[in-house]
């Protein structure tokens, strides 16, 4: 198994305690967008929280000089602990089925996520393999569209991935930081703790309107 990769404990734990949206938010108060269109837990996987670094699976039309490769080969090749992103340009078709899932639990992946379908959902949900994906897919993807990069930047329903990055997926969808954006983000999201809590305080007090407009302001860029 490859040596696992880990994310600081203080900021996995931060990432756990909020949700898919909140991080959304606090990217937002830093100008970016994570979140990750079209792409939600299959079902199942709606009460997973996964939070790891991402490697990434690029699918496309083969060339000469791409490398040989095979869907597990880079799952054997993934550190324990990451989130495997594949990038199948949101194509209504499978690219991932209960075996490579299995496979996937064994290298110790923290769970699968799929620009495009996904087979086998019930593989998925029997093993306790968090998969996230746009849809069950019964049809194979095209014979002239394989892996053609491992570890690359993929883009994702306009949201670029690269490999390092953190993703978080829960029953919400599915929300990519970027590496470099991590320790900002986390400092944005407390401001998001604070106003949720305030919200939650203002709508019990039963506070007017404008009072409530003022809270959500405040998790709104200037």
């Amino acid at each position: 198994m490859t040596h696992a990769v880990s994310i600081p404990r203080e900021a996995a734990e931060a990432l756990r305690k909020a949700n898919t949206g909140m991080v959304n938010d606090a990217l937002a108060l830093i100008g970016l967008n994570g979140g990750i269109k079209g792409v939600r837990p299959a079902r199942g996987s709606e009460d997973a929280t996964v939070v790891g670094r991402v490697a990434t699976v690029l699918f496309g039309a083969p060339r000469p000089d791409n490398p040989k490769l095979t869907m597990y080969q880079t799952i054997r090749d993934t550190p324990a602990g990451s989130v495997l992103v594949i990038d199948g340009k949101g194509m209504d078709v499978h690219f991932t089925g209960d075996n490579q899932g299995e496979c996937a639990k064994r290298q110790g992946l923290a769970g699968m996520v799929v620009y495009g379908g996904a087979r086998d959902i019930a593989g998925y949900r029997a093993m306790g393999m968090p998969l996230y994906c746009m849809g069950s897919a019964t049809v194979d993807k095209p014979s002239d569209i394989q892996v053609i990069g491992y570890n690359v930047p993929i883009e994702t329903a306009g949201v670029t991935v690269r490999p390092g990055d953190i993703l978080i997926a829960d029953e919400d969808g599915v929300v990519a930081i970027p590496a470099e954006a991590l320790i900002a983000t986390l400092e944005k999201l407390q401001i998001i703790f604070e106003v949720e809590k305030a919200m939650e305080t203002a709508i019990a007090n039963c506070v007017t309107v404008e009072e409530i407009k003022a809270i959500i302001a405040r998790k709104k860029r200037s």
